[in-house]
């Protein structure tokens, strides 16, 4: 988990790096690519439904003891919320192939058919990525003066994500008083997702090595490129992909799909979106949501949250069609397929521990219709910043066009390491 200090230099993955057998590792399998793929996906999923399950159980009119819950939860300056998905590997693959087989058997059965049936089966390591996928995001009053429930629409707020994979983060992108900070944890990708070999570790340890030997003029893209935070416009993602497709050794099509998905998650850290939602929750959820005392268990209050299936629809929405273009944009198979009955129940557990909302835990397999089984959920709630709030040190801003030229450099780098043919193909200081 990020506190926003500068730590050990990280590794920047070899699909950044410029060079042929950078490119080998982008197009070494289309398993590879799919991990790549639902590693980017993951955090904004989590993020959304997160935000948007967190919202429902404000929302819902849920009674004195939640509604107290709630408030004490939000008696501090900031509020943390972790989301991960409360199922193992195994789990999740059942879950998913279930998902799969209906949706084949729902398109071969139809007159023009053959869309999802040819959709490739979910993997093992897709399992186990979602499994271990974590996200942790924190929001509070910039001067660390104002209480979370006393902030007003039109306040400020500093916000901060980071998403990882059960060790360090992958990535990390926070707003501070409107400057956007990006970090990309590319040791725990090359390790984490890639699982990569002592020959992947090498390539990204070189090309690290040489990132940091970049001209001082380069100094903060050199810092970006080994994994430290950086400033970056916002407005300028597609740009940088623009960047990396051309000279980084990127695919186009995956640096531009990896960029929107940054974009969309920076997106869910502006307050005014933030509010947007808030508000489509409450006018869903105002005359629906119910809530039921379920008793105590592992030292919380348990409550149910109970809705119909069209409720919960109409409070996520905005967040599900989000999930939605997500799961488009990287071709994968979308985990809320054909959609429950309107009628439908639907039922999230709230667990409130000495007094203050503590989890949430909400089943996304409830809103499917087809016989795919549970998907759980499961938020933890804390008042206060487990993430830093403040703005990096040293984190000087990177544009497009330094990014280019500092690839630029590195593929030159690479190019000379290549044609002499007498070098040892080691990292860097054990190098002749």
């Amino acid at each position: 988990m990020d506190t926003g200090r500068r730590g050990h230099r990280r590794l920047v993955p070899p699909a950044l790096a410029p060079s042929d057998r950078s490119a080998d590792i982008n197009d070494r399998t289309r398993t590879r690519t799919r991990l790549r793929r639902i590693a980017a996906l993951g955090g904004v999923a989590l993020l959304a439904t997160g935000s948007a399950a967190c919202q429902v159980a404000e929302s819902a009119g849920a009674g004195f003891a939640v509604s107290d819950a709630i408030d004490e939860l939000l008696s501090r300056e900031a509020l943390t919320v972790g989301a991960t998905l409360d199922a193992g590997p195994d789990e999740i693959y059942a879950y998913l192939t279930r998902a799969a087989e209906s949706r084949a058997a729902e398109a071969s059965s139809a007159e023009e058919g053959g869309g999802d049936a040819e959709a490739e089966p979910p993997t093992l390591d897709e399992a186990r990525l979602l499994s271990d996928l974590e996200l942790t995001f924190s929001v509070g009053d910039p001067e660390e003066e104002t209480l979370m429930r006393d902030l007003a629409p039109e306040d400020p707020r500093n916000s901060s994500l980071t998403v990882n994979f059960g060790g360090r983060d992958v990535l990390g992108l926070k707003q501070v008083e409107d400057t956007t900070y990006l970090r990309v944890g590319a040791e725990a990708i090359v390790e984490d997702v890639y699982g990569g070999d002592e020959a992947t570790v090498a390539r990204a340890e070189r090309f690290a090595q040489d990132a940091g030997q970049l001209p001082e003029s380069l100094a903060d893209t050199a810092t970006g490129l080994a994994g430290d935070w950086v400033e970056v416009d916002p407005y300028q993602y597609p740009a940088y992909a623009d960047a990396l497709a051309e000279h980084g050794g990127v695919a186009p099509e995956t640096a531009h799909d990896l960029a929107a998905t940054v974009e969309d998650g920076d997106a869910l850290l502006q307050p005014q979106r933030q509010w947007d939602v808030v508000g489509q929750l409450r006018n869903a959820l105002e005359d629906g949501a119910t809530t039921h005392h379920e008793g105590e268990s592992r030292g919380a209050e348990r409550v149910a949250l109970r809705m119909t299936a069209d409720q919960a629809r109409s409070a996520l929405g905005p967040l599900l069609n989000l999930l939605d273009e997500q799961v488009t944009r990287y071709d994968l198979p979308p985990v809320i397929g054909e959609p429950a009955p309107a009628d439908a129940e639907v039922e999230a557990e709230l667990a409130i521990r000495n007094g203050v909302l503590a989890e949430a835990t909400f089943d996304l397999g409830q809103l499917d219709g087809g016989d795919a089984g549970s998907l759980p959920l499961r938020l933890s709630l804390a008042g206060g910043a487990a993430l830093s709030l403040s703005a990096p040190e040293s984190a000087g801003p990177v544009s497009p066009e330094d990014l280019t030229v500092a690839l630029l450099y590195l593929r030159v780098r690479e190019e000379q390491r290549i044609e002499d043919e007498d070098r040892a193909d080691l990292p860097g200081p054990m190098q002749p």
